[in-house]
């Protein structure tokens, strides 16, 4: 894809981060200060958190969080997150002779995992099933290729069941997405017009377990080859009215994968510059957090 120097003129990604957060904040805040409260904001936040040491030295933290808040026909969702891992990698070298030596080591820490989001949506029911909705969401996947993505949805939802013991909502919109990539296609568009098919289910499997399915499909208007889809499954176990555990495991594909850099040798073995290769198609994350809602 064409570097966005006009989308994102070199500014950092903290920063694009904290603009994109605070006008979805401000977005959800006009249009929720028009409606008569009914009810009250609704968060559930992840945390998971895991380090070794010693021999081998990594540590990997994840958080996210996601606010609702519901009125008599309209809902307000925003959700937060990301997840790292930095690795250490030691180097030992031993100087002297076999029985009389010393050992030097040498250590490098690189960030092996990195993935950030942030998205609202809005919701207003026309009716008990459908509603119309509008959403905004930005993504960045460095080891995906994406550097940052920006994708807007204008579309609508039907609730085909709701109830304690299941429900289930589908959704198809129209998008308009901004993207950079790390590497940047020449062939390739940084903004395009699209299709969007998503698909929410949720299951009470015992009276303190929930299982839930989200499947979200994007495609390309300028490349019907352009196929995207992120699938997320978790079950959530409560252990009191705050606190709970939840196992997740999310896919996500992308049927034309953004460019990586790759160094080229000639068979002799001698530097020739470099290539671009498209990166996998398919990534899988799993996670298991500590839920704490109010």
């Amino acid at each position: 894809m064409k570097e966005a120097t006009i989308l994102w003129p070199g500014a950092p990604s903290h920063a694009l981060a904290s603009a994109v957060t605070a006008c979805l904040l401000l977005t959800a805040a006009s249009m929720a200060s028009a409606l008569q409260p009914q009810g009250r904001w609704m968060n559930s936040s992840e945390l998971s958190f895991v380090r070794t040491g010693g021999n081998a030295v990594a540590s990997t933290l994840g958080i996210a969080s996601t606010l609702t808040r519901s009125w008599e026909r309209s809902d307000v969702k925003i959700e937060a997150g990301g997840i790292r891992t930095r690795t250490t990698r030691r180097t030992r070298t031993a100087v002297g002779t076999p029985t009389e030596y010393r050992v030097d080591e040498q250590s490098i820490t690189l960030t092996s995992v990195e993935n950030y989001y942030t998205r609202m949506r809005f919701d207003r029911r026309v009716s008990d099933r459908t509603a119309f909705f509008i959403q905004s969401g930005w993504t960045r996947n460095t080891f995906a290729g994406v550097q940052n993505r920006l994708v807007n949805v204008l579309g609508i939802s039907t609730r085909w069941t709701e109830s304690e013991e299941r429900s289930l909502r589908t959704a198809y919109g129209l998008t308009h997405t901004l993207q950079q990539d790390v590497v940047p296609d020449p062939e390739w568009s940084d903004r395009f017009l699209g299709a969007r098919v998503s698909c929410e289910f949720r299951l009470q499997v015992t009276d303190n377990s929930d299982w839930r399915s989200d499947l979200v499909l994007d495609g390309n208007g300028d490349d019907p080859s352009d196929v995207r889809a992120d699938w997320t499954n978790s079950l959530s176990v409560a252990m009191n009215e705050h606190l709970g555990l939840k196992t997740s495991v999310r896919a996500t594909f992308d049927n034309r994968p953004a460019l990586a850099s790759v160094p080229l040798s000639t068979p002799q073995g001698e530097p020739a510059g470099e290539v671009l290769v498209p990166r996998k198609e398919l990534d899988r994350v799993v996670t298991v957090a500590l839920v704490v809602s109010f």
